[in-house]
């Protein structure tokens, strides 16, 4: 009987040593309705073929190449975008350019003809001028020639104090 003490008592040690691991009451064992219910998870059918189904395969982050490549999409895309905002803008200035050039040859004209009309009138006035010039150069002259008549007179000092 000494044997199967011994036995006994090790099984005893072992039962209390698993149940203190599962964290469960010495005295009380688990029973069915205590137990957990385990969590059903959809089940794929398996294939009829002897195909192998690769398992899932885990998203990795993206690489340096990765995302070197899709900043060159994004930047090809923003390109395009500038490129057709470039062309409608180059239409659009076409129209104004024509605009513009009748609107800078109107204004050319309008510049010319006030610079004519301004012309005109100085030359009028230079003429006018001349005129002027002339007349008071002959004045001028007929003065000299009056004054130096009277410089040949005789003398006038002379001819008051005698009738004095």
């Amino acid at each position: 009987m000494s044997l199967s003490s011994e036995v006994q008592a090790t099984d005893e040690q072992f039962l209390t040593e698993i149940l203190s691991l599962l964290d469960v009451d010495e005295g009380r064992l688990p029973l069915s309705g205590d137990l957990p219910q385990p969590k059903l998870r959809k089940l794929r059918p398996h294939p009829e073929s002897d195909i192998v189904v690769r398992p899932k395969r885990i998203r990795k982050e993206p690489t340096p190449r990765v995302r070197n490549k899709a900043k060159i999409e994004l930047l090809r895309h923003e390109v395009k975008g500038l490129e057709a905002v470039l062309a409608s803008l180059q239409n659009s200035s076409r129209g104004a350019t024509t605009v513009e050039r009748r609107r800078a040859a109107s204004l050319w004209r309008i510049i010319a003809m006030k610079q004519s009309h301004e012309r005109q009138l100085a030359e009028q006035r230079n003429m006018g001028l001349r005129r002027m010039l002339f007349e008071q150069f002959s004045l001028t002259r007929s003065l000299t020639h009056v004054l130096d008549e009277w410089t040949n007179l005789p003398s006038t000092d002379l001819s008051l104090s005698t009738c004095m």
